[in-house]
Order: structure tokens, then sequence, then C-alpha cells
């Protein structure tokens, strides 16, 4: 992949402008215990910090530059690979690179963002003198590599929508989804994390499953965060179709994972006997039938029923949802896959709902669709993948 030319004074002004990237770039710091954290642009010539976050007052601003050459970041435009260190003196691969002592980092990360045409920006980078354990975290780690997608996706929009529109400055024609991204940094994922990083570090296997289960929830979020801006940006979901095998095993396990969750509930289901192998991107599928299971049995009364149904009709497959007890205003249904801000309260801060948003574009993206009928007392999400049989 390619680096793709810019001016470095433009992408400093650009990335400056932008509130979410700066609310972005505060996440990076209270999800990695990083100190200081930056979008760096990365040439073969130069690197240079074009937005920054500076919690230790290390000195690093934007339009500061490093020597190239002494830089981790320097083998991340070449390499496309990411960096994570969580303490450079145990290190083997690192420990006698000079750039720890010259900057004087024990932790660190640069992880590689790229436009999404696929040209080379630069990195999402970040260090502090003392290590970081949460760098060893798969969980954290898989966050930040989607907020380094998200970075690439902000970064593309605004140079596209300068370039149209000469002489705009910040995201203002962007309000709702400038809006909708501030409270999904500051309130889905700043301040859970932010909690997070006052807790004590897991020294147990059993302290450590409610850190990491939280840990995984965010990271479920970044991702969620990452997919939104995709899709409001005009790129759609990222799917890999394929042929894959054991459709029915993988619903009928995350209907049983809900019904853990939801015990005082009748949750079942009907799945016609499928072809030896179907043709979706399972993962995507699962992703858009939980979110549909979960808002329609977090809607049920106890004692209520839901249905996970399946359909073959020729070469058509559709999954439903279905349920004659959720309680649902009619009225709703029409904006049911909009996202949603929710409003806060004193126990809870306001965020953005995007489940149903992104179960709608994985049908989109299969070639199919998805839609939610109320009919004679009975609540229904319909699920059509036209293609999958073929």
């Amino acid at each position: 992949m390619p680096s793709q030319p810019s001016s470095t004074v433009e992408s400093i002004e650009l990335l400056t402008s932008l509130d979410s990237v700066a609310a972005l770039l505060r996440v990076v710091c209270d999800i990695s215990g990083l100190g200081v954290a930056t979008v760096a642009e990365v040439t073969e010539q130069r690197w240079i910090a074009c937005a920054v976050e500076d919690r230790i007052a290390f000195g690093l601003q934007p339009g500061a530059e490093l020597d190239l050459e002494s830089t981790l970041c320097n083998h991340v435009r070449s390499s496309h690979d990411a960096v994570i260190i969580s303490d450079v003196t145990q290190n083997p691969t690192y420990c006698d690179h000079p750039a720890p002592g010259l900057y004087g980092w024990k932790s660190y990360l640069s992880v590689p963002v790229f436009r999404p045409n696929g040209t080379f920006f630069g990195t999402l980078c970040a260090f502090d003198p003392q290590p970081a354990p949460r760098l060893e975290q798969r969980p954290v780690i898989d966050t930040l590599d989607g907020f380094a997608r998200l970075l690439g996706e902000l970064l593309a929009r605004e140079e596209q929508r300068r370039e149209a529109s000469p002489g705009a400055r910040g995201d203002l024609d962007l309000t709702p989804l400038r809006e909708q991204l501030l409270v999904l940094l500051e309130e889905d994922l700043q301040r859970p994390l932010q909690a997070l990083a006052a807790q004590d570090l897991p020294t147990s296997a059993a302290q450590a499953e409610p850190w990491q289960a939280e840990a995984r929830r965010l990271a479920e979020r970044s991702a969620a965060a990452a997919d939104f801006v995709r899709v409001r940006l005009g790129h759609g979901l990222p799917l890999k179709l394929t042929l894959v095998e054991g459709v029915n095993e993988r619903l009928t396990n995350l209907l049983a994972t809900l019904q853990a969750r939801f015990p005082d509930q009748t949750l079942g289901s009907e799945l016609p006997e499928l072809p030896a192998a179907v043709r979706l991107d399972l993962p995507r599928l699962l992703q858009a039938m939980g979110a549909l299971l979960e808002w329609v049995a977090s809607r049920n009364p106890a004692g209520g029923t839901l249905l996970l149904r399946g359909e073959l009709d020729e070469r058509c497959y559709r999954l439903a949802v279905e349920s004659r007890t959720a309680v649902v205003d009619p009225g709703s249904l029409s904006q049911v896959f909009q996202p949603a801000l929710t409003e806060a309260t004193p126990e809870q801060p306001a965020r953005l709902e995007l489940s149903l948003y992104l179960a709608q574009e994985v049908a989109r993206g299969h070639g199919g669709s998805l839609v939610a009928r109320q009919e004679n007392g009975r609540l229904r999400f319909i699920l059509t993948l036209p293609t999958a049989l073929d």
C-alpha cells in the first residue's frame, strides 16, 4: 500500500480541528494507561505530530518533528505491522533499540493508520515512562486497532469534504455525526475506561475475568464506532462472504448464551436443515442476530417468550426473531434501525445505541434486508439473505 502525499501543515490543521480526534486520543490514553498519545504523519522522510494528548508534560505538541530513523514508527511505515510494548526492559526485540533511551519511555504503541482506499497516512502512537501491563491484554490491543481504523475513516472523510468545499474548515457540516461520535467516544468509552483504569490490576484469574469482560465490551464498542463511521461515510461494512458450515449450531449457541442472561424467559428456536455450507459472513451474521435477540429479550417481561425461526424459500434464506410478549411502541418501529442517543440518567450516562443500525447494514452487505413488523400482537424482525444458498 503506497503512501499518499499530503501537506503536513494541512494535516496538522485538519486533525487538530476535529473534536472527535481529540476525544479519541483521550480515550487512547485511558485504555492504554499511557501518558502521551499522538496521531503522526509518517512519510519516507519525516515524522510529524499532527494531534496530541499529553498528560505527563512530555512537551510534545502538534507540529513537532522527530528524527524519523530514531522512531519505531518508521518500522511500522515500512512493515505496516503494529508495534506494542508493555515493558521494553522485558522485550527481547526492542530492549536494545535507541528509541526508549532517547525519548525516555518504557511502554509504547504504534499502530498504522490507513485511509479507506489503502493509502498509508501515519500512525496512532503513544508512550509512557512507566511499564503498561494493559498492553498485554488482547481486548485492549483490539480496541487500539479499531481506533486506528476509525482515524483513517475520519481523516479521509475530512480530506474529501475539504477538497469538495475549498476553504471549509472543521466538521461543522457533519454536526449530527460529530455529536454522535463524541457521545460514543466520551460517554460510551472514555468514562468506562477511566473507571476501569482506577481499579487495581487483577492479580488472579478470578479477579481478571470481570476486568477482561469489561475490556472486551469496550473493544466491541470501539469496533462498533469504526463500523458506524465507515457506514456513515459511505464505505459500507467490510464483509467476507465465504462458504461456512455449522450455522444452525452457532445460532443455537447464541440463543443459549442469551437464555443464561434472561433465565426468567422462554427462548426457543425452529431452524430448518441447511445445505452442507451456506455463503455468508458468519461473524457478521451472528453480530446481527445477537443484536436482534438481545433487543427483543430486553423488552420482554418476566415469563415472556421469544422464538428464533429460520426459513428456506427457493434460494433465499430468512431468519426471524419473533415475540408476542415484547413491550414495544408500534410507532417507534419506523425509527428502530436509526442510531439513537439515549438520555442520560443519574445512574447511566448518555450513549449511542448502534446495534440494530449495524444489524441492518450487515443485511445490506449480504445483498439482503432487515425489517421490523408488528402484526396481530406479534413482533417480528425478519432478516433476508437472498444469496446465501447460491
